[in-house]
């Protein structure tokens, strides 16, 4: 019996250092990108020893992949919830719907867009595969909601793939960028949800 503890406090105690590296490393590849991140510096955060971060994920391309997809799981899964529970709603009742998610988990952990914002910047390997398995469906879904609100009179005239970008940068920056902000208006609180949220709508659609 004491084997078989034994073996169950090894799988948790396995476990609890996986979600501690992928948490660490999260932070440093939005913090430092992925070339400036270290796997000595991610273990030494998360309290593991290297050889154990590289067990868990052999490389660091390995390490920022699983980050990838951990970080996707959660934010895909809430955008999938929004856009069914305003399904049968309005195109604008739609896309305000995911909008609104999207807000919401920016404001809760800006390291997303962080991490984005660098990755996005050169067409590298990794963007490619970041595109094709965590980003495609997503702006595709978005771009069709914009270009049937475009049909129906409802949202703006444009492209609707720098629509689409415009409001995710909107939500994106403001919320990565919150501690300057905070800053330069000297404000406590300058960065909320809610005015995000107006800022997007006048934005994207047209008054009624």
């Amino acid at each position: 019996m004491s084997a078989l503890k034994s073996k169950a406090a090894e799988a948790q105690s396995g476990g609890d250092a996986r979600e501690r590296i992928l948490a660490a490393a999260r932070k440093s590849f939005a913090s430092a990108g992925f070339e400036g991140a270290a796997t000595r510096q991610i273990a030494a955060e998360a309290g593991v020893a290297q050889s154990l971060l590289l067990y868990h994920f052999k490389s660091k391309d390995a390490l920022w992949r699983a980050v990838i997809d951990h970080m996707f799981a959660d934010l895909n899964g809430r955008m999938d919830i929004a856009a069914r529970r305003a399904r049968s709603g309005t195109v604008r009742e739609r896309l305000m719907s995911v909008i609104r998610a999207f807000i919401e988990i920016c404001s809760e952990d800006a390291d997303i867009h962080r991490i984005m914002t660098i990755e996005g910047r050169q067409p590298t390997d990794r963007l490619g595969w970041l595109v094709e398995k965590h980003l495609r469906d997503n702006y595709r879904a978005a771009c069709a909601m914009i270009q049937e609100g475009q049909a129906l009179g409802v949202v703006r005239q444009g492209d609707p793939t720098l629509l689409y970008y415009s409001f995710i940068a909107i939500a994106g920056t403001a919320f990565s960028l919150a501690p300057e902000i905070e800053l330069v208006s000297e404000r406590a609180v300058a960065v909320d949800p809610a005015v995000i949220e107006r800022l997007i709508t006048a934005l994207l659609f047209i008054s009624e």
